[in-house]
């Protein structure tokens, strides 16, 4: 799914080319803040609420629907007591405890909902709860019954009253964030809160397919991350990578999720609200099950993707895989995918295609797993981007199926809703399905996925879509998942909120991640953005992974790194502020400290592509010198040689940073995936680091001879156009 065009969005820049983001950054987030300072959010007790203005005090991520800031703060004493009334409700008072454990360094006792406490969780319809909320002047809203909540704190006490366990544990999540250090204490700011979702499923996937594979405690940890900003789905993408015990063939040893790690994600996710949703590709994306020789027999074209519509054993293989992931995964929905079935009509079924049409065929395979699998009594999930193309069709499917519409390089609301339509026209339920851009890319590129999340999530909302997920994909193998979180929580506030404030988020990010003053972190990722802006302006792509690994000793390499050699110094500065602030101030995160080094990382890649650039023109230059200076000055032509190959020249110092990257991308990859696949991608580092020591050994021996023979050949031999590389 992410394979096409490759589309991106146009920015206006100054003559200088440097972004106006970039330039205006400092002086826009001032006046935003300032007018942020001066705003009171709107509040009302009637349960009709405007939407507030975000106050730069309350760093929040979601950002709440009502909020009211009085005057003080509730001190949080040593030894506080959690009064917590429903026994279900103790998971979440953990959660709170421990996190004044780590803010203040004292504990706090969770207790039974009677006498005294600093912090009450209450259910609506207790005495407390109906106390807590008239001397609030406030009520609950029915629509906020499901999973919404009250949160009022004063001089006193911070109280949280819900309808529900996840309203009482999605007003944790919230207050969890307010919880400030104070002095020697902490503090509670004085407010009144009066919160529930925009969107009723809010999610994001993780991909095990083509590449890293999660450890299963780091899938642990993302859900505690997930459910923190209120996120209540994970999904997990299939393609070979479950370890299916009635399919032996399908998945590799030691590069799959087990039935027993599958349980225990289940397990560990049950208390955070977080329901995982299995998704096996059942109709396209297939290959690595297909390759086999035991599949042929189902394969629309030989070793291909999709499974040939009408193959005898089709719908058997579908109906096996999820008669399993069901006895694992208990939740109440499965996702067949279907997206992408680029071979259908190409091969075993071209007749079928012909005859019928190739809408009413894929519409067809939609309903044959719809039949075979509601014995299994799941909602089922697929992918929107085929069936949308035939809107005369839907009304075919059954209407309890829900359709994911996606798009992960659109920004246009009209477009966004004209995905959404036609499975709206046929009275199907649709999930919206953004991306966070991380597939393929050097670091994610939120220029791009920012604008997608944010337009889909508000379509979603325009358009009556119950669900979100925001996806992350793997598809070159070299992204690693907890390179995104910026994207992820971008996603969670924008599945929330009915609508996003993008300078709000900006403000609240360090914070509500790492529990961090300041914004260096913020910025850090906006001047990682700026560097594929800056790289739009000399190639049609942002910083893909593909940029990282030509060779600059051929004719397309060289054509290309001299093509971003102009901005290539632009880029290494961006890149090298980022990691001079990533070592002076990621001390100043409170937690999740690590997560940083995924930021340091991307942010050195981009310094070593910015490098390759300027080096490969730098080569060039010193090299088209030693050539004109090699048959009457044979001495100063060889002093230029050494300059690219000796043991402090140009060469070296690119193989030792490619060295110093793939050591680093080896450790990054163990913290929290399988080892499965890690060595086919240590192969780019190993494979560039082999090119450049063979151009060292030609450059060694060029200069060796360079006195006898008073001549040098062209740096390169022939470039893409034919001609030689002195042309340049």
């Amino acid at each position: 799914m992410r394979e096409k065009v490759h589309g991106f969005l146009h920015r206006r820049l100054p003559p200088d080319g440097i972004p106006l983001c970039t330039l205006k950054r400092i002086s826009f987030r001032g006046a935003v803040y300032l007018a942020a300072f001066l705003a009171v959010a709107s509040f009302s007790a009637s349960g009709l609420f405007a939407a507030p203005t975000p106050s730069p005090d309350l760093q929040l991520i979601p950002y709440p629907r009502s909020v009211k800031v009085g005057q003080g703060a509730l001190r949080v004493p040593a030894l506080s007591r959690i009064a917590c009334g429903n026994q279900e409700d103790r998971f979440a008072a953990g959660l709170l405890a421990g996190e004044i454990a780590r803010t203040a360094g004292y504990s706090a006792k969770v207790c039974a909902g009677r006498g005294t406490a600093t912090f009450v969780l209450a259910r609506t319809g207790t005495p407390q709860a109906n106390q807590i909320l008239s001397g609030a002047g406030l009520t609950l809203p029915q629509a906020a019954q499901l999973e919404g909540y009250v949160l009022v704190a004063d001089a006193h006490r911070a109280a949280i009253v819900a309808a529900s366990g996840a309203g009482i544990f999605n007003g944790v999540q919230t207050l969890r964030q307010l919880l400030r250090p104070d002095g020697n204490s902490i503090s509670v700011p004085a407010l009144k809160i009066v919160d529930w979702p925009a969107m009723r499923w809010r999610g994001s996937q993780v991909s095990l397919s083509q590449g890293p594979v999660p450890t299963l405690s780091d899938l642990e940890r993302t859900v505690t991350l997930l459910a923190e900003y209120k996120q209540n789905v994970l999904m997990l993408y299939f393609e070979n990578s479950f370890d299916y015990s009635s399919l032996p063939l399908v998945a590799k040893p030691g590069g799959a999720m087990t039935p027993a790690e599958a349980r225990a994600l289940v397990a560990f996710a049950r208390p955070y609200r977080i329901t995982i949703i299995p998704q096996q590709e059942s109709l396209g994306h297939m290959h690595w099950i297909l390759r086999k020789e035991r599949y042929q027999n189902l394969v629309e074209m030989p070793y291909g993707n999709v499974l040939a519509p009408g193959a005898p054993g089709n719908i058997d293989l579908v109906k096996t895989m999820f008669d399993e992931l069901v006895k694992y995964f208990p939740g109440p929905f499965l996702h067949i995918g279907a997206d992408e079935p680029f071979e259908l009509g190409e091969g075993r079924s071209q007749a079928l295609v012909k005859s019928k049409g190739k809408g009413q065929i894929y519409v067809d395979e939609l309903k044959l797993r719809e039949a075979a699998l509601r014995p299994l009594g799941r909602r089922i999930l697929f992918w929107g981007d085929i069936a949308q193309q035939y809107p005369d069709l839907l009304k075919q499917l059954p209407h309890d199926l829900i359709a994911m519409p996606w798009d992960y390089w659109i920004s246009d609301p009209a477009r966004f809703d004209r995905m959404i339509a036609p499975f709206r026209g046929a009275g199907i339920e649709t999930w919206v399905a953004p991306g966070v851009d991380n597939w393929n890319q050097v670091f994610p590129n939120y220029s791009v996925a920012l604008p997608n999340i944010r337009g889909f999530a508000e379509a979603g909302h325009r358009m009556g879509s119950t669900g979100i997920v925001n996806t992350t994909w793997v598809d070159d193998g070299e992204s690693l998942f907890d390179f995104s979180w910026y994207g992820l929580l971008y996603g969670a506030a924008a599945a929330w909120q009915p609508t996003i404030d993008d300078a709000q988020f900006a403000n609240a990010y360090d914070w509500a991640f790492y529990r961090a003053p300041g914004h260096h972190f913020e910025q850090e990722i906006e001047h990682l953005s700026d560097i594929h802006r800056t790289l739009r302006q000399v190639v049609s792509y942002d910083a893909t992974d593909r940029l990282m690994w030509l060779d600059p000793f051929t004719p397309d390499g060289q054509q290309l790194y001299l093509s971003l050699a102009p901005v290539a110094s632009q880029v290494r500065l961006l890149a090298e502020w980022v990691i001079e602030d990533l070592r002076t101030s990621r001390s100043l995160a409170a937690r999740n400290q690590d997560l940083l080094d995924f930021v340091e990382f991307g942010a050195r890649r981009f310094d070593y592509l910015g490098e390759k650039a300027a080096y490969t023109r730098y080569i060039d230059s010193i090299y088209r010198d030693a050539r004109t200076e090699a048959s009457t000055q044979p001495s100063q032509a060889a002093e230029k040689i050494e300059r690219i190959y000796s043991s402090d020249g140009l060469l070296l110092d690119l193989r030792n940073d490619n060295t110093y990257l793939r050591n680093r991308y080896r450790d990054l990859w163990l913290a929290g995936n399988m080892p499965y696949f890690m060595d086919a991608m240590l192969q780019h580092y190993q494979h560039e680091n082999d090119e450049i020591s063979n151009e060292i050994d030609r450059m060694q021996s060029l200069d060796s001879h360079l006195k006898t023979l008073r001549s040098l050949p062209p740096l390169i031999s022939k470039c893409a156009t034919g001609e030689t590389a002195a042309a340049h």
